[in-house]
């Protein structure tokens, strides 16, 4: 009886490595920053996006272009600051009057 409890606790345990084994290490590279902050950007269906554009350096976010209004540009600011790997965000957005 404890040879097939242990034998079942090893395979469990096994079990459990081996799906374990396939979980990817999250990119903490300005590239890999880059590419988070622009999903979550584009995850957001109503957010106009066609002027602004996301650089990262040294885990640094900078939003520059335009934006039609102060919600998007709130928005905007949250999501960039709140992307894992973003030590700080810059926001260069302008709104027009």
């Amino acid at each position: 009886m404890r040879c097939w409890v242990r034998s079942l606790a090893v395979s469990v345990v096994l079990g459990l490595c081996a799906c374990m084994s396939n979980i990817q290490p999250i990119d903490m590279t300005d590239a890999g920053i880059k590419a988070r902050v622009e999903t979550a950007l584009r995850g957001q269906p109503n957010l106009e996006l066609r002027y602004v554009t996301v650089d990262v350096n040294s885990r640094i976010a900078t939003i520059s272009g335009m934006v039609t209004s102060y919600q998007d540009k709130e928005i905007i600011t949250r999501i960039a600051r709140r992307t894992k790997g973003v030590d700080q965000a810059v926001i260069n957005l302008l709104v027009p009057e």
